[in-house]
């Protein structure tokens, strides 16, 4: 407004391109294409969209071009808008469920409960959006994210139009095309009979307030002629009586033409995300309904339906984002949508509001309705229903209420919520509304007496609501079950929508007496509706100002109940809705996504469309004496008839769950309390520059605020030019040079259209040949520093001031009319911004000048020659100014010499006020406000080191005030403050004058400036606050400011409010370093601050960092980690890897980047090279861990040797030589098993390429020849070893990292071969069991099990139940029990169903269901386990029920029922440890020993499942080992070892090692309970293996060797992962034992006990492995290594399998995971390393090789990783941890750490690096952050930290600064220049770290050194401020010194310094002087 500038003709910025490309012809028609303009912050966006082609620009430049050739379809239209994006909940909560389930947490309702909380706190916190275009075509809709993405959306309709909208988009449905014949219309119907029930019903139209549905709009417009609304009211029309609006209504319902049939559908949809479904936007209706409760009583219930929009509501107007204040801090407010619609049949317009209705699970709706009814309980309602009044239970005395007051929502509840029922209603068949169902046979009744007596009212409603609406005893009354809904709802429509009718209103919301909102009886009198249009009465009365009636909003009254009955109203719709969503009751497939409620309806021209109707929504900003409301204005312009329209809105915040659901969730509740009209306008438009936003109303001015009484006039029109101004050249050149850059066109003289709002102000006038003038409006200065202050202006202002904005654009526009700068003739140096803006404040003191002044002011306006009137105006003043009269205008004045910026405003400012139709405003305290917030607004910028213009024009406006106010402390005499500041009499010209009184300065009688102010609170330890802009605006108001308007004042000042706080809180900076940053944290005080407050300011706080930065405590959060720079102690680290490639050394020097040209090698920084870098780092003195993987690896050549003996010919050397290389493939086929524990998670692949698991190698090199022989490739395919190659996809699976995204069903789908194989079903066991195949999809598990591949399915089963662990999914049950025969319904055909599948089924309901104690699941599974089916012999053994499918029994019953033998909830009755007991140790029948046999390994497993860690003494004697010897003869020997190992699990606490008591003799423990008839059997095998005597194999010996191992195997448990050297060595001691047990074999009883010793040490090295897991233990490892190198032919493959899976262990993840402790992880290991192994590939008979894998739930990462910060490298680093019982150990990290429920504190070690210290007993996060990343990053520190004494601190200084100087002479200059010559060699380091990859080159934070060279320029400086800044420095540092402290930020020896040199500088002044 202050200046209107022409830019040009405006074109889309694509046209050119498009016609070049021949999409459109050379000079296309506007009809040819669609043009929108967008603004994204300060960049604008065009969308030109063809029918084929669309071009999106950014700026003057085509982003991207989509086109739709091929498509086959025009493109409808395109548009721009946000979907919101929030979380993945579901990844979240698998995590969750994955930390569970390794925690060994089986609880069902504890899982439910936390992923409802999940859920429900992901749909309340408000998501962030995502920028996408939309592109409509006919059928589809394409959606491309800004940032690359892209989703096709089909469509099943075709789209007329689309809006963007807060979430997403808001869909117009194209209206179905009419028949071409016309259908003739329904017969009419006869009148109803005089004495029939629609008799009695048109006698009373008052009741009819059905009519008020906005939906019946469309039963009047099926006839020829659209319905005339009636001026008084109702709800249809004038002239149609009551007759007819029912005739219309049976036709509505009884039938309807197939042309009408057509208009029912809804027109409104919704789309929140393109991966969602099309929502509907409906209309919400609510009605109460009287519920039998019991004889005499009865309840109102609420009922809330939902209607969809009349299809003739044509959207004009959508909020595109949320239109409350950008400001609001408060994150869980809520927003404000508005739509407005166009009604062309009826001409009528409306406002809605609107609102989402988020996904919300049933549970979270049951949660919310729980605690609203607690919250309820424990307060007293407001709110009186039917149902308490006259019971007694409330409180006595108190007035029934009107019926009619109830307008929104009762405080009934729905069915199935809360326990009071849930009530989803349903859609008629015919008329599209909801019919009830009665809840009870009374109900019933009830409602049939109702429908055939309309006398008829229920008891209470009688009593009680007799006076109601519509004459008291129908206000309740239903017609029928179709119409009784839209009856009920007038009182919500009458309270909830408001028409336009004048500027009247009623004094309630919520009546609705008379029908219309009164809150008088129907007996009393009548307002008349003051409706001006047509349909405004439909909706009630509008709620504009009365002349004799008031409304508080804020106060107690009645809209106050009305607001929260609106809360009750949404509250209502969100439960309603969320419950049809969820239980799939909407109609046409479509969810209630987005629900809108009427605020307000007004008529329109005849001849408005939806393009004759202009909108702007203009937000007020908060002031004063508002409270928390906000205020919005919407203004309305009928460009037909040229009217405007104002309405005001009050947005009020209420909670909107009572109790604390939701995380205190907000909604916005809008309320009309203003329509009035705003003269007549062509055209409104909004535009906006920055955050300043306008309405601008064409041809008469800009509205800056809705509480303006009148618009800011325009400024001139100026000229209209061909092209911009600040074009580089025209857009078509030719025509720029024939007709020249600079030509204007002739101003047009009809209206024009405004059209494409800009950024900067801009917008285009269209005239009426459609051309497109760009125009500018400068609505704010260019200058930021006068835009901050016209906002401190704003807010200091009392209400009803005029509008300082628009001052200074008036201001402008007369600068402007006066020539400019030119004007001025030279007479002051300061911009024409900074002289508008003081004539913009001089404006409110003019009055305070005397009359004398105000003369003399014409005449310095004339003798400056403003105006441009030359030299005669000047000798004229000369002449006047002569006179006697105005001496006190001395010559000194009139010298040129002089500035006169004050009498130029000042003459300005009388200017402006002359021009309003007021008198001069002569308000002193006025006047005191505004210098007060000038001065704190000017003490503001100089805590800022960037802010320093326009302090000097701030302060002469201060003193030229503060001199009119009669103040010389604020004025400029001499020695005053800002006269010291540089705004003396001697420079500067000033209007002086007499002042009639002197104005006392409340705040302060002084200036005060805030160095003065700091320094008074350091030395005085003061906490007195500076003045803020809220309690300046306070004053003399008698109101305090809003919490609201004070966030608004602060947000101006924020750095004095962070001080204020700070030192408030820290008792004038008294409190301790680490309170202190704390306190500064909570009040602002960030780094971005801190750096650029001055030195002085900075320094106590920056001291209080110093001192907590080499150890900072560990609980506190990131945010002051980041505080102090010690960012590397952060946990979520996660913003490190998106800095630059830190591993990239960055070389300057030409010749090495000329290299680097010719051979460029890029590093690059993977997950596989991370986990190689850690491991090289755990294992850097040998190489174990190649050795390791070399022994393991399988996809390549095999290695083995045969030497020829010298009688071998070589026919025979190499027949020998095929027999070993059979013996090694053999080991071949169980390498796998070890591979995948080895490489456990390294690999993350990528997602675009095919992942194919490896195969096996087909050679084997053979020594010592070193001859390649080939495998004997027919032995190796997938039929014969079909396991082998299901264990090699289980390894390539298992090295994909669980953390790894993007593995899904299109993944899965993707790496899906043509035909299945073996290794492809490994790998879906290896995806299940990382968790991957938790979303995948159930298409995509079908299309894998139809085939009835055996492998396939085992792993798809066992996968799917791996990764829904604990869930019970109903859908992963129905596929296992489909593949399992006892699970099938009686009488169901079996399945064919291989047994191996049915065994993996059944191990897949003990993982799906793990630890719910679920009775069902295991009653089955002890049923199988018991399963007793005398065999036929002649038929052999049962195929199905052997004893792995028991055993797998077994495990299932135990994971359900882990660790629950004491608790068994659930399964009393079922008996099941007496059941088992009597399988495990029971006597067995004869007939069916064999079965028990196979049932005997199921039944103790579940045993020592349940009971583990119980110590249930009574149940581990029974199933432990018999008593006696000879007992041993009757069980078989392989449960003795289980029986052992069971027994010891039960009592886990009683396994405990010490230490050898006796030298060579490490079997402690296992000896100590060992059968007393076998410890002297131990003592002698220990003894023989020293002495190297081998003991005979005897089978009587048998039953020795199981029990020790049992024990052994126990022991490897309880110390699993644990690293324990002394369990070690005695399982290692029993290994080596079993060694000397040898000998010849040729009879049975020698190769029976062979058997059983081999088993057993395939055990026992599993059992040292699993104590040594991830540690690569040599001395294990050197075991494991010779039973490797086993080629002979005595040697089985499983065998092979635990040697490999040991080896595997040993190394475990590269030695980064090791095992666990806890149920799961322990019951995991025992179903992985069952001691049963198979004795060929395809062996499956007592145990399931698949379960071999299951070790990964027993995994657990707790490998500490170091990482510099800087480098992104790995390093080793001491590490000292300390255990919960107080015990420390010594670590090097890399290492892995004790368990870590065990670990207090791990702190690092390195005095080279900044300590970092994770705190797992005090800081929960720490402990969750370690597990879900286990690496920390470190930051060296300078020398002088990094070294306790100044000697070494030097020394290291020097080392590193000769190294960082030694790269050649440039260094060397730099430091000798002046500004850095004082610096010592510590400071070098901080500014040139020795890692050229430090944080000082990456982040760009200013060190210490910044502030010394600052404040050493600062000692010899003039600068007041600077001076200031030096001396609040030294009053610090002296109370620091007298405390006994010393500055840790800048050290002693730099501020003596400083000192030195100003006095030094104070001496050479006085010898000056």
């Amino acid at each position: 407004m202050a200046h209107l500038s022409s830019l040009g003709i405006h074109t889309p910025i694509a046209l050119p391109h498009l016609i070049a490309e021949g999409l459109l012809p050379p000079e296309p028609k506007p009809e040819l294409y669609q043009w929108e303009t967008y603004v994204s912050g300060d960049v604008e966006e065009e969308l030109l969209v063809t029918k084929t082609c669309v071009v999106w620009s950014q700026g003057n430049s085509v982003r991207n071009v989509y086109r739709f050739e091929l498509e086959g379809e025009d493109v409808v239209q395109a548009i721009l808008t946000q979907f919101p994006v929030a979380e993945d909940a579901g990844r979240r909560r698998a995590e969750q469920q994955d930390g569970k389930r390794r925690e060994g947490v089986g609880k069902r309702q504890l899982r439910h409960s936390q992923q409802t909380t999940t859920t429900t706190t992901n749909t309340t916190a408000t998501p962030r959006s995502a920028r996408a275009l939309v592109i409509l075509l006919k059928t589809k809709a394409h959606i491309h994210y800004l940032t690359g993405s892209k989703y096709i959306v089909p469509l099943p309709f075709e789209i007329e139009r689309a809006f963007p909208a807060p979430h997403g988009v808001i869909l117009q449905r194209k209206p179905p095309t009419p028949p071409a014949i016309p259908v003739p219309p329904t017969p009419q119907l006869p009148s109803a009979p005089p004495n029939s029930f629609f008799f009695s019903q048109s006698q009373n139209q008052t009741s009819a307030s059905f009519l008020q549905s906005p939906n019946l709009a469309k039963s009047f417009q099926r006839g020829s002629q659209p319905v005339k609304p009636s001026p008084l009211g109702g709800g249809g029309g004038g002239s149609v009586t009551l007759d007819a609006r029912l005739e219309a209504l049976f036709q509505d319902t009884l039938g309807s033409s197939p042309t009408a049939a057509g208009e029912d559908v809804e027109s409104l949809y919704s789309l929140t995300s393109p991966l969602s479904d099309l929502g509907v936007v409906t209309y919400s209706l609510q009605h109460q309904k009287s519920r039998s409760v019991h004889r005499g009583q009865s309840s109102q219930q609420t009922a809330v339906e939902f209607e969809a929009l009349d299809p003739g509501e044509r959207i004009i107007y959508v909020s595109p984002s949320n239109e409350l204040s950008a400001k609001q801090q408060d994150t869980a407010a809520g927003e404000l949508m508005l739509i407005i619609t166009l009604n062309n049949d009826t001409q009528t317009l409306t406002l809605w509001h609107a609102w989402y209705i988020p996904p919300t699970p049933l549970s979270s709706l049951l949660a919310q309705r729980a605690a609203q009814k607690a919250a309820k309980a424990k307060r007293r309602s407001s709110f009186m229903s039917a149902a308490n009044i006259g019971t007694g239970t409330t409180t006595p005395g108190i007035r029934t209420r009107d019926h009619g007051r109830e307008s929104f929502a009762g405080g009934g509840s729905m069915r199935g919520l809360g326990g009071e029922g849930l009530h989803v209603p349903k859609r008629g068949a015919k008329g599209g509304r909801r019919s009830e169902v009665a809840a009870s046979r009374q109900e019933e009744e009830e409602v049939m007496k109702e429908s055939m007596d309309p006398d008829f009212v229920p008891p209470v409603t009688a009593q009680s609501l007799g006076q109601g609406v519509g004459g008291g005893v129908g206000g309740n009354r239903r017609v029928s079950s179709m119409n009784a809904d839209t009856r009920a709802n007038r009182d919500l429509v009458g309270g909830a929508s408001f028409a336009t009718g004048g500027a009247r209103r009623n004094t309630s919301f919520g009546g609705a007496g008379g029908g219309y909102g009164e809150r008088k009886s129907f007996g009393g009198g009548h307002r008349k509706s003051r409706g001006s249009t047509p349909g405004s009465s439909i909706f009630g009365r509008s709620l504009g100002l009365d002349n004799d009636d008031s409304m508080d909003l804020d106060g107690d009254g009645d809209q106050g109940e009305s607001v929260e009955d609106v809360v009750k109203f949404m509250r209502n719709t969100y439960e309603t809705a969320g419950a049809e969503n969820v239980f799939g009751a909407v109609d046409d497939g479509f969810k209630r996504e987005l629900v809108v409620r009427k605020l307000w309806s007004g008529g329109v021209g005849k001849w408005a469309g939806l393009e004759g109707v202009g909108v702007g929504v203009l937000r007020d900003e908060p002031s004063g004496m508002a409270g928390e409301d906000e205020g919005v204005g919407i203004y309305v312009c009928d460009r037909s008839t040229k009217e405007v329209t104002q309405l005001k809105l009050v947005v009020k915040q209420r909670e909107l769950w009572d109790g604390d659901v939701e995380g205190g969730r907000k909604v916005a509740v809008p309320v009309v309390v203003e329509e009035k009209a705003f003269g007549k306008a062509a055209d409104l438009i909004k535009i906006k520059h920055g955050k300043v936003e306008v309405i601008m109303l064409a041809g008469r001015g800009i509205i800056f605020s809705n509480n303006n009484r009148e618009e800011c006039p325009l400024p001139a029109v100026g000229e209209y030019r061909v092209y911009s101004p600040y074009d580089l050249q025209p857009i078509n050149s030719s025509i720029g040079e024939s007709v020249g850059r600079n030509r204007t066109l002739q101003i047009p003289q009809t209206g024009l259209l405004l059209a494409q709002p800009g950024v900067r102000a801009t917008f285009d006038e269209v005239n009426g040949e459609g051309t497109h003038h760009r125009r500018r409006l400068q609505i704010r200065p260019e200058d930021p520093a006068i835009g901050h202050l016209l906002e401190v202006c704003r807010v200091v202002l009392p209400e009803g001031a005029v509008e300082v904005r628009g001052l200074w654009c008036l201001a402008m526009a007369k600068l402007y009319e006066g020539g400019g700068k030119g004007g001025l003739g030279g007479n002051t140096s300061c911009s024409l911004e900074w002289l508008a803006f003081a004539a913009s404040v001089l404006f409110y003191g003019v009055g305070l000048m005397d009359g004398k002044a105000r003369a003399g002011l014409k005449l310095t306006e004339m003798s400056v020659g403003r105006g441009g009137n030359g030299l005669r105006m000047e000798r004229h003043g000369r002449r006047v100014l002569g006179r006697e009269a105005l001496r006190w205008l001395d010559g000194s004045q009139l010298d040129r010499r002089k500035d006169f910026m004050m009498p130029l405003a000042a003459g300005l400012a009388v200017e402006l006020a002359q021009s309003f139709d007021v008198a001069l405003p002569a308000g002193e305290a006025v006047a005191v406000r505004l210098m007060l917030g000038l001065h704190v607004a000017r003490e503001e910028g100089k805590l800022s080191t960037l802010s320093s213009a326009g302090k000097l024009s701030v302060g002469l406006i201060i003193a030229q005030i503060g001199h009119w106010l009669g103040q010389d402390a604020w004025g400029f005499a001499r020695g005053s403050y800002y006269e010291l500041e540089g705004a003396g009499e001697e420079v500067w010209a000033y209007v002086q004058s007499i002042p009639a009184r002197a104005v006392q300065v409340q705040v302060m009688d002084e200036p005060i400036g805030v160095f003065q102010w700091f320094e008074h609170a350091i030395v005085h330890c003061s906490t007195e606050s500076y003045p803020s802009l809220s309690v300046i605006a306070g004053l003399d108001a008698g109101v305090a400011p809003s919490a609201a308007f004070t966030r608004t004042a602060n947000a101006l000042t924020p750095r004095i409010c962070a001080l204020n706080g700070s030192l408030a809180a820290t008792a004038g900076l008294t409190a301790g370093a680490v309170p202190t940053v704390e306190l500064m944290a909570v009040h602002g005080l960030d780094n971005d601050m801190l750096e650029t407050l001055p030195q002085a300011i900075a320094a106590p706080f920056m001291d209080a960092m110093s001192h907590c930065e080499r150890d900072p405590p560990t609980t506190w959060p990131d945010n002051l980690l980041n505080l102090i720079g010690r960012d590397d102690t952060v946990r979520n680290n996660d913003h490190v890897v998106n800095v630059t490639n830190a591993n990239v050394h960055f070389i300057h020097d030409v010749q090495s980047v000329c290299t680097m040209l010719d051979s460029y090698h890029q590093a690059i920084r993977t997950k596989e090279a991370a986990r190689h870098s850690v491991s090289a780092l755990i294992f850097s003195q040998d190489r174990r861990l190649l050795e390791a993987g070399n022994l393991l690896r399988y996809h390549s050549t095999q290695e083995a040797e045969c030497v020829k003996q010298p009688d071998w010919s070589d026919a025979y050397h190499f027949e020998v030589q095929r027999r070993v290389i059979e013996h090694v493939t053999m080991r071949m086929w169980a390498l796998p098993a070890g591979d995948g524990l080895l490489h456990y998670g390294s690999v993350s692949p990528m997602l675009t390429d095919k992942f194919v698991p490896n195969g096996f190698g087909a050679r084997c090199l053979m020594h010592p020849m070193g001859i390649t022989l080939n495998i004997d490739r027919s032995t190796m395919s997938e039929e014969k070893v079909g396991w082998a190659f299901f264990h090699a996809g289980v390894a390539s699976g298992l090295l994909i990292s669980k953390h790894v995204k993007g593995i899904d069903t299109s993944w899965v789908a993707f790496n899906k071969p043509p035909e299945l194989t073996n290794r492809h079903a490994g790998l879906l066991l290896a995806l299940g069991l990382g968790g991957h195949l938790r979303m995948l999809a159930k298409w995509l598990s079908f299309k894998y099990l139809t085939p009835k591949h055996t492998m396939t399915s085992v792993g798809l089963l066992l996968g799917l139940s791996a990764s829904h662990i604990g869930t019970m999914d109903s859908l992963v049950t129905r596929m296992l029990s489909v593949h399992i025969t006892r699970m099938l319904p009686p009488g169901a055909a079996e399945l064919n169903v291989s047994p191996i599948a049915q065994t993996a089924g059944i191990m897949g309901i003990g993982l799906l269901y793990f630890g719910t104690q679920h009775r069902r699941m295991s009653e089955i599974m002890i049923s199988e386990i018991e399963y007793l089916e005398v065999e036929d012999p002649d038929s052999g053994p049962d195929p199905l029920r052997d004893e792995s499918y028991r055993l797998a029994a077994g495990f299932a019953l135990g994971l359900i029922n882990l660790g629950k033998g004491k608790d068994l909830r659930g399964l009393h009755g079922m008996h099941l440890p007496d059941r088992l007991l009597s399988i495990a140790v029971g006597s067995r029948p004869v007939h069916a020993v064999h079965v028990f046999d196979r049932a005997t390994a199921g039944a103790v497993v579940a045993l020592a499942l349940i009971y583990m860690k119980s110590g249930d003494a009574v149940i581990a004697r029974k199933v432990n080992i018999p008593d006696t010897e000879a007992q041993f003869e009757h069980v078989r020997p392989d449960m003795l070892l289980l029986r052992s190992m069971a027994a010891n699990i039960i009592t886990w606490h009683n396994i405990s090692v010490e230490g050898p008591r006796r030298p060579n003799f490490p079997i402690q423990w296992i000896e100590d309970n060992l059968p007393a008839c076998y410890k002297g059997l131990a003592g002698a095998l220990v003894k023989e293996t020293y002495v190297r005597n081998k003991h005979p194999l005897r089978t009587a010996d048998v039953p020795f060797y199981n029990i020790i191992t049992g024990l052994a195997w126990a022991l490897g448990l309880k110390y699993a992962g644990s690293g324990n050297v002394v369990a070690r060595d005695e399982i290692l001691s029993i290994l080596l034992m079993f060694d000397s047990v040898g000998g010849e074999s040729y009879y049975y009883d020698a190769k029976l006990a062979r058997s059983t010793v081999r088993r057993c040490m395939d055990v026992l090295a599993l059992a040292a492995a699993t104590v040594m897991a991830g540690t690569g233990d040599l001395k294990t490892f050197r075991c494991l290594r010779r039973r490797h190198g086993r080629t002979d032919g005595e040697t089985p493959y499983g065998s092979h399998m635990a040697t490999h899976l040991a080896i595997g262990a040993l190394f475990m993840g590269g030695g980064t995971h090791t095992f666990g402790t806890s149920d799961f992880a322990i019951a995991s290991l025992i179903c992985a390393f069952y001691p049963l192994f198979p004795a060929d590939v395809g062996d499956n008979r007592v145990h399931l090789q698949a379960f071999r894998h299951l070790w990964v739930f027993a995994a657990e990462a707790r490998c500490l990783i170091v990482d510099d910060i800087d480098t992104r490298w790995s390093i080793k680093m001491p590490v000292e941890v300390t255990m919960r019982d107080g015990t420390v150990k010594e670590l090097i990290a890399p290492c892995l750490l004790p368990e870590l429920n065990t670990v207090a504190r791990v702190a690092t070690k390195d005095p080279a690096y900044w300590r970092v210290t994770l705190d797992f007993a005090n800081n929960a996060e720490h402990l969750s952050a370690f597990k879900n990343n286990q690496t920390i990053y470190v930051r060296r520190c300078p020398p002088g930290e990094a070294h306790s004494s100044i000697f070494s601190s030097t020394s290291a200084a020097l080392v590193v600064a000769q190294s960082a100087i030694a790269v050649g002479d440039l260094w060397r200059a730099l430091f000798n220049i002046q500004a850095l010559r004082g610096l010592d060699k510590a400071d070098m380091e901080l500014i040139m770290p020795r890692d050229p990859r430090s944080s000082i080159y990456m982040d760009g934070r200013s060190t210490v050194v910044d502030d010394k060279l600052v404040l050493r320029k600062a000692a010899s400086s003039s600068d007041r401020d600077q001076l200031w800044n030096l001396r609040v420095l030294f009053a610090w540092a002296e109370k620091l010194r007298g405390e006994g402290g010393t500055p840790g930020w800048l050290r002693s020896e730099v501020i003596d310094a400083l000192q030195a040199r100003v006095e030094e500088r104070m001496r050479e002044i006085g010898n000056a002087a």
